[in-house]
């Protein structure tokens, strides 16, 4: 599964070079950023974050400035979030104390920070998973007419010639014009979908096995069977294991 890592830094070019160093960490990453706590909070609350890197100072020109201590108060107030690991950015030494007892900080990185140390802490960090919610719901619009589906009893998605067909484990399909594997995996944000091709997104909840020599995946209760794209077959095996 792919880690979020949520960078917050008012400097944009400090900004830009820690997220050039959380991409080379790992590659199964996505990096979200933001330069104050606004966006940050409002980020947070749409996506999972697996990884916080916050600076806490978000605001130089407001001295005494402690903001990213607050929104990291802020948010470990939120289930999910109190345990997610968060790597603190900093030059205030007399913070540092406070982030390891109180909002249990992993680690935190002193300005001007050391590459080697971002990557050693995020790649510390990226071993921890936030849960994310079991009960996901999405919505799609089709003729003026809004369509609410549980992930739960979705099987799998396919893409064919731009339009999505949902397939559901009582055998019926839902047909979306304009909808990409892309966007729905962002909207989901659940663990239990997993791209298996350009064009498809299969459930885990709902596989029997995968043939990574053939290609194929198999589904539960003889739900059918759908390919792996060759450029996700090592990506299956990690996530399935080699059941052929």
């Amino acid at each position: 599964m792919r880690k979020v890592v949520l960078i917050i830094e008012d400097d944009a070019s400090q900004l830009e070079m820690l997220r050039r160093l959380v991409l080379k960490t790992s590659k199964d990453v996505e990096v979200l950023t933001a330069n104050n706590s606004m966006v940050a909070y409002q980020a947070l609350m749409e996506r999972t974050i697996d990884v916080f890197l916050v600076d806490i100072v978000l605001d130089t020109e407001n001295r005494g400035d402690t903001s990213g201590i607050r929104l990291v108060e802020r948010f470990r107030k939120i289930p999910k979030y109190m345990f997610t690991p968060v790597i603190f950015v900093t030059s205030l030494e007399d913070s540092t104390m406070y982030a390891y007892k109180e909002l249990n900080c992993i680690g935190y990185i002193e300005k001007p920070f050391e590459p080697a140390q971002v990557m050693c802490l995020v790649e510390k960090a990226l071993n921890f998973t936030t849960a994310r919610d079991t009960d996901v719901r999405l919505s799609f619009r089709k003729d003026g007419i809004w369509y609410p589906v549980k992930i739960k009893d979705v099987v799998y998605m396919e893409s064919l010639k731009h339009v999505m067909n949902i397939h559901f484990a009582k055998n019926s399909v839902l047909e979306i014009p304009y909808v990409t594997c892309k966007q729905i995996l962002k909207d989901a944000d659940c663990d239990c979908l997993v791209q298996c091709s350009r064009s498809t997104i299969v459930n885990r909840d709902y596989v029997h096995s995968v043939d990574p020599q053939n290609q194929y995946i198999v589904f539960k209760e003889k739900l059918g069977r759908v390919n792996i794209g060759v450029t996700y077959k090592k990506k299956m095996i990690a996530e399935f294991g080699n059941d052929s």
